[in-house]
C-alpha cells in the first residue's frame, strides 16, 4: 500500500510559497510589457484608421459617381476595413494578455486561500477586511478620485462582448461586490455621499462619469430616497 506524503505545515507551507513567488515580479513585469507593446500598436492602429476614414469621407464627398462605381474610393474603403480588423484583433489580444496575467497571479491567492483555510488560519475578519477595503484609500467618506488598473467603460454591445473575457476570469469568492452592476471594485470609482449606502462604491462607467465629481455626489438610489423623504 502506498503512503501519501503528509500535510506540509504552516511554516514549510509558507517556505515553498515564498519560494514559488521568485519567479513571479519577473513574469508579471513581462506581461506587462507585452501589453503595452500591444496598446501601442493599436493606438497606431486606431489613429491611422481615423485618418485614413476622414480622408476617405472627403474624397466620397467630392466625386462625381457613387462611392461603390469609384475604384480608388472602393480601393480605400477596404484599406480602412482591413485597419479596423486589424484594430479589433488587437483589442482581443490585450484581453488575452490582461486575463493570463490576472489568473498568473490569481492562482496564487487561489492557493493561499485555500492553504490558509486548511490549516485554519483566519487573518481577518471578513467584515472587517471589507472595511479596510473600502475606507484604505482615502481614509474618508470623500472617495473621488479611486483610480485603479481598469477603466470601466461604458456599456456597449462591442464593449459587453470584449468585458465578457474578463467577467470570464476567476474571481475570489470572498471579494466585496459594489455598484449597481455588483461587480468587483477596478478601474474609475467613486463613492456615495449617503453614509447608509448599500452599494458604497459605483464604477464611472455604471454611473455615466468620465472624471471626478465636484462636491458631494449621491447615487440614483440615494438621491430618489432623499426626494421621497421631503
Amino acid at each position: 500500500m502506498m503512503s501519501s506524503n503528509p500535510p506540509l505545515t504552516a511554516g514549510e507551507f509558507l517556505e515553498e510559497y515564498i519560494e514559488s513567488l521568485e519567479n513571479l515580479p519577473s513574469e508579471v513585469r513581462q506581461g506587462l510589457e507585452e501589453l503595452g507593446r500591444a496598446d501601442a500598436q493599436y493606438c497606431d492602429l486606431k489613429e491611422s484608421y481615423r485618418a485614413h476614414w476622414k480622408k476617405y469621407i472627403k474624397s466620397a464627398k467630392r466625386s462625381s459617381v457613387p462611392a461603390s462605381d469609384d475604384p480608388a474610393l472602393v480601393a480605400s474603403r477596404l484599406n480602412i476595413e482591413k485597419e479596423y480588423c486589424s484594430a479589433i484583433k488587437k483589442v482581443d489580444q490585450k484581453i488575452d494578455m490582461a486575463s493570463r496575467l490576472y489568473e498568473l497571479i490569481n492562482r496564487q491567492n487561489i492557493r493561499l486561500d485555500e492553504e490558509m483555510l486548511r490549516l485554519g488560519i483566519d487573518i481577518q475578519d471578513p467584515i472587517e477586511l471589507k472595511k479596510t477595503h473600502i475606507d484604505a484609500p482615502s481614509g474618508s467618506r470623500d472617495r473621488k478620485s479611486l483610480k485603479g488598473p481598469f477603466t470601466a467603460p461604458r456599456s456597449s454591445p462591442s464593449s459587453r462582448k470584449r468585458a465578457s473575457a474578463i467577467a470570464s476570469m476567476e474571481i475570489d469568492p470572498n471579494e466585496p461586490l459594489y455598484c449597481f452592476c455588483q461587480q468587483v471594485s477596478f478601474g474609475d470609482m467613486v463613492g456615495c455621499d449617503n453614509d447608509s449606502c448599500d452599494k458604497e462604491w459605483f464604477h464611472y462607467g455604471c454611473v455615466g462619469l468620465t472624471e471626478p465629481p465636484i462636491g458631494k455626489w449621491y447615487c440614483e438610489t440615494c438621491l430618489a430616497n432623499m426626494k421621497n423623504r421631503k
